[in-house]
C-alpha cells in the first residue's frame, strides 16, 4: 500500500500535487484563482514555508515549497483547502467535498532533480495543450522564474540560484532550459511517469542515496520508485 504519512523535512524541498473530485474544476473564474493565490500566500507566510514554483490548472494544483519545520506543510494545505472549499461551496451554492483526496507530495532531491520540478509544473498547461508556452499561462510561476516578474512571495530555491552567477543569469539559463524542453517527447513522459509515482507513494524524487537519508531522518523506510526503462 502507498505511504500516506507526510514526509516533509525541514530544509528539503517538496512537490505537492492536489486534484479536484473526480477531476472536477476547482477554478472557474479569474476570482477563484485570486483567491486561491492569496490563501497560498497567507498561509505559506504564517507557517514559514518558501514557495519556489506553483501552477493553478482547472482541476488541480502543483506547488515546490520548502518548510522550515516539521508538519507545518499539512498545516498550510489543511487551512488553505478548507478556507478555498468554504468559498468555493458559498459561491457556487454547492455542499461537500471539492478535493479528490488529500493532497500527493514527495521530497525533491538537489540540482537536477529540483530544476527538472520546476519545468514540470511549469510546463503542465503546455503538456494539457491549454497553452504554446508557459508565460501564457496567467496562473503560474513561470514568468516570476524565468522573465524576472517581480513577486512577493516567491523564493529561488538553492538549486536554482546555482545555475547563473547573479539571478538574472539563473533566469536566463532557466528559460532555455524550459525552451528546450519536449513535452510530447519520451524523456518527458519517462520523467512525467517517475514524478507521479513518487507522489503517489508518499516518497522521493532523487537518487537513491536521497531517498535512504530522508528515510533514516524520517525514522522509516521510504518506498522505491520503479524507473521507465
Amino acid at each position: 500500500m502507498p505511504n500516506d504519512r507526510r514526509n516533509d523535512v525541514p530544509g528539503v524541498a517538496l512537490h505537492i500535487t492536489q486534484r479536484g473530485n473526480n477531476r472536477q474544476l476547482i477554478f472557474r473564474e479569474t476570482e477563484d484563482y485570486q483567491r486561491f493565490a492569496g490563501l497560498l500566500i497567507k498561509y505559506s507566510d504564517k507557517y514559514g514555508i518558501a514557495v519556489h514554483a506553483w501552477m493553478f490548472m482547472p482541476n488541480h494544483i502543483h506547488l515546490l515549497v520548502t518548510p522550515a519545520e516539521r508538519k507545518t506543510t499539512g498545516r498550510m494545505m489543511m487551512c488553505i483547502s478548507g478556507a478555498y472549499t468554504r468559498f468555493y461551496n458559498n459561491k457556487y451554492k454547492r455542499t461537500g467535498t471539492l478535493y479528490e483526496k488529500r493532497y500527493f507530495s514527495a521530497l525533491v532531491d538537489d540540482d537536477d532533480y529540483a530544476l527538472t520540478i520546476y519545468r514540470y509544473i511549469e510546463l503542465n498547461p503546455v503538456k494539457a495543450g491549454l497553452v504554446a508556452h508557459p508565460r501564457q499561462w496567467h496562473w503560474g510561476s513561470y514568468r516570476h522564474n524565468a522573465e524576472g516578474l517581480q513577486s512577493s512571495f516567491i523564493v529561488p530555491h538553492f538549486s536554482f540560484l546555482r545555475m547563473g552567477r547573479n539571478l538574472q543569469e539563473c533566469q536566463k539559463v532557466y528559460r532555455n532550459l524550459v525552451n528546450q524542453t519536449d513535452v510530447t517527447s519520451a524523456v518527458f513522459d519517462a520523467l512525467r511517469g517517475e514524478i507521479r509515482r513518487a507522489q503517489i507513494k508518499q516518497s522521493a524524487y532523487g537518487s537513491d542515496a536521497f531517498r535512504e537519508r530522508m528515510s533514516t531522518k524520517l525514522g522509516y523506510q521510504l518506498p522505491t520508485i520503479k524507473t521507465d526503462k
